[in-house]
């Protein structure tokens, strides 16, 4: 199943999200692997919901926004709880994931939600 949504191709921006992790993480790479794969695989799963909700006028603007700063919150909970790692590495993770992910939703939507 492809995962292109507007001309954006969210299996490789879930690999280079997992990438960009890889990167803070270096050492514990091996034992945070499948929980940081799992959430880069969830984060293009929440960009096909949101995309749909908006199209479908189900989430506003705001309303996105929001439903993806809750799904951070989210994801922060699933890698310090899976993970068992430090909430600044946590961050750190999910930021670069995210940074990855925000230029991806906005290119998707054709506008700047983040």
């Amino acid at each position: 199943m492809s995962n292109l949504i507007n001309g954006v191709d969210f299996d490789r921006v879930t690999a280079e999200a997992i990438t960009a992790a890889r990167g803070i993480v270096r050492n514990d790479w091996p034992r945070l692997q499948a929980c940081v794969e799992m959430l880069g695989r969830g984060m293009a799963n929440d960009a096909r919901f949101l995309k749909r909700q908006l199209e479908a006028g189900a989430l506003d603007h705001a309303a996105a926004r929001t439903f993806l700063e809750d799904r951070k919150i989210v994801a922060r909970l699933q890698l310090r709880a899976l993970a068992i790692i430090t909430l600044q590495l946590a961050e750190d993770i999910l930021d670069a994931m995210t940074a990855v992910f925000t230029s991806a939703i906005n290119r998707m939507l054709g506008w700047d939600l983040l």
